[in-house]
């Protein structure tokens, strides 16, 4: 067993103990303190950094190469951000979700078969614009959910205040204001970096096949979330929109995000599908 493995199993353990305390405390009290749940997520998230180093200096390139280590990198970026998103604004109510989703992540990525899970995405790796394409693209994954997070986290607290039901889960929960501008804020920088994605994406295409775009299902996928997400932001910024309608498209917007990383990848064949073109 690699020393990525082993850093990687006392991720898991670290993830799954977190999520449950931070969930514990979410419906319960007493219960124990947020900090303790925090510091073991912490704990995880560099146990996490070292599976993903090691991993890259055992494969001698970047982690995110293949669908097990796009999956990693992935589940990375998303426990980071949230952590440095609780450090900043005292939002605890997504770390049960994040949690689960990371530990979730990483499963699936030791579950999948080998062939597909070590699979290189498609030729010309070795390409200068497939590093910042393919980061840029993940961490824009990792964005979207967190923001598809508390899009959830507003649908439950709205429907917990209408009803007038005051629990504990009611009161550890974000103002919806909160969770809303969080939601925003995700999105904003989801964006930002797709579209770094998108366009080095078309930089690699051009070196690599001579044309910028071949209408290849991830390339159109991709451009759907794009043109969802760009409708959120008009509608928010342009028209003023805020609260259950917006959150609506993020919800939307993510569910592109999932069928153009997972569904895309297991069951169409293309130039970026992991079951070969």
């Amino acid at each position: 067993m690699g020393v990525d493995a082993v850093l990687l199993g006392i991720t898991l353990a670290c993830y799954g103990v977190a999520a449950v305390v931070y969930l514990w405390r979410m419906l319960r009290e007493p219960g124990p303190p947020l900090k303790v749940a925090t510091m073991i997520a912490l704990l995880g998230l560099i146990f996490h950094a070292g599976a993903l180093v090691a991993r890259g200096v055992v494969e001698r390139h970047v982690p995110f190469f293949n669908l097990f280590e796009s999956l990693l990198f992935t589940s990375w970026v998303l426990v980071a951000l949230y952590l440095f998103i609780e450090f900043r604004h005292r939002i605890t109510a997504l770390g049960a979700f994040v949690c689960f989703a990371a530990l979730g992540m990483l499963l699936l990525a030791m579950a999948l078969p080998k062939e597909i899970a070590l699979a290189l995405q498609g030729p010309q790796m070795g390409n200068p614009w497939s590093v910042p394409h393919i980061a840029s693209s993940l961490i824009s994954y990792a964005c979207f959910a967190l923001a598809f997070g508390a899009s959830l986290a507003y649908a439950w607290q709205q429907r917990l205040l209408k009803a007038k039901r005051f629990s504990v889960l009611q009161k550890h929960l974000p103002p919806l204001h909160t969770v809303d501008r969080l939601a925003y804020e995700m999105v904003m920088l989801g964006f930002f970096t797709l579209t770094i994605g998108i366009v080095t994406g078309a930089m690699w295409a051009e070196s690599a096949w001579g044309k910028y775009w071949s209408w290849d299902p991830k390339e159109t996928w991709a451009l759907v979330t794009w043109l969802v997400f760009a409708g959120y932001l008009h509608v928010r910024i342009i028209s003023g929109w805020q609260g259950k309608w917006t959150n609506r498209l993020v919800i939307t917007g993510f569910a592109c995000v999932l069928i153009t990383y997972f569904w895309v990848s297991f069951f169409i064949k293309g130039f970026h599908s992991y079951l070969g073109y």
